[in-house]
């Protein structure tokens, strides 16, 4: 009885650990999933975990618009092909995009589907005020399949580390 019961607890973090995999997939097969990695200051980190903040992860897609479309323009020359909002605690470091694209818009573009990804923080009301400050990432859709974009983020005051470091360390070890 003993032995069953400690096989069984020893499959237990086995199944959580394959479940949390699988739960990161994006939910749907399309074309244009993708992911998105975070990464933190360690004191944008420690200031997310005293105040129990999460973070939301925005996707825009878009495309150059081809002339006879023009009229459907946002304000800096872009047609919005959709967007997503994923909401995320500090613990995951990849978070799924599902590539919602309204695929009956691609006609009206030209060239390949493009891609801005940011996030910012969610404070629990109460909370300090520190702000997080999440950089942006911009390419196309293929770009994020081949290598999954990294949002970093800092403290936007007083913060020791920057961002921008994390980003460009990541940069260089990628090539």
């Amino acid at each position: 009885m003993l032995r069953r019961l400690f096989a069984g607890a020893c499959l237990v973090p086995l199944a959580l650990g394959l479940w949390q995999c699988d739960a990161l997939r994006p939910k749907a097969s399309s074309p244009y999933a993708a992911t998105v990695r975070m990464a933190f200051t360690p004191m944008a980190l420690a200031d997310m975990a005293r105040n129990k903040d999460n973070f939301a992860v925005i996707a825009y897609y878009y495309g150059d618009p081809t002339p006879q479309h023009r009229e459907k323009l946002d304000e800096v020359g872009r047609l919005i092909l959709g967007e997503e909002r994923h909401g995320w605690t500090t613990n995951a470091r990849r978070v799924p995009l599902d590539g919602d694209v309204d695929t009956s818009l691609l006609p009206q573009i030209r060239g390949e589907v493009q891609m801005l990804v940011t996030a910012y923080s969610v404070t629990p009301i109460g909370a300090s005020d520190d702000l997080i400050h999440c950089k942006s990432w911009i390419g196309t859709v293929k770009m994020a399949q081949a290598r999954p974009p990294l949002i970093a983020c800092e403290l936007e005051n007083n913060d020791k580390d920057s961002a921008d470091d994390i980003v460009a360390a990541d940069d260089a070890r990628s090539q």
